[in-house]
């Protein structure tokens, strides 16, 4: 008796539609950027934002930093990037975990991309336990989206 063929493809990057997984990584980064700035101003206020150039870049500056900033900023973020790779994998159709933890690493890649933009680099540092805890979450909270996708898609057939 032979043993039927696997469901899933043979290599790591078999089946898989880029096209979707590009198009959610964007979504992800623009949703993100968005969020960002809108947390940035619940955070810190709208009169921390008024007044000369100085105090603004400061106040800015104090925000980023902020604790409630930074949780805020990791709860919603990791949303957003399993939103996105949910997203992606939905509209994909075909192996949705894996669509979905492709899409944040696509994602990661794109976003580490503007670390190369030139600055004056003045701003705050971010602290180096908030980056650890972003990416290693990163890739599960895709697979996540991945999954939930896949769970949504069996339940309407």
């Amino acid at each position: 008796m032979s043993n039927p063929p696997a469901v899933e493809p043979d290599g790591l990057l078999d089946g898989l539609r880029w096209s979707f997984i590009l198009r959610g990584a964007v979504l992800d980064i623009v949703l993100t950027f968005v969020a960002t700035l809108a947390i940035l101003v619940w955070v810190g206020g709208a009169e921390a934002f008024s007044g000369d150039e100085e105090s603004v870049r400061r106040a800015i500056d104090e925000t980023l930093v902020s604790p409630e900033f930074l949780l805020w900023n990791l709860i919603v973020g990791l949303s957003i990037t399993t939103y996105a790779a949910f997203w992606a994998a939905r509209r994909a159709g075909v192996f949705f975990v894996r669509h979905g933890g492709w899409t944040a690493v696509a994602a990661t890649v794109i976003g580490s991309l503007s670390l190369l933009l030139p600055g004056d680099g003045s701003g705050p540092q971010t602290p180096l336990w908030y980056l650890c805890i972003g990416y290693a979450a990163l890739i599960p909270a895709g697979v996540l989206g991945g999954w939930l996708a896949s769970k949504s898609t069996a339940r309407t057939r």
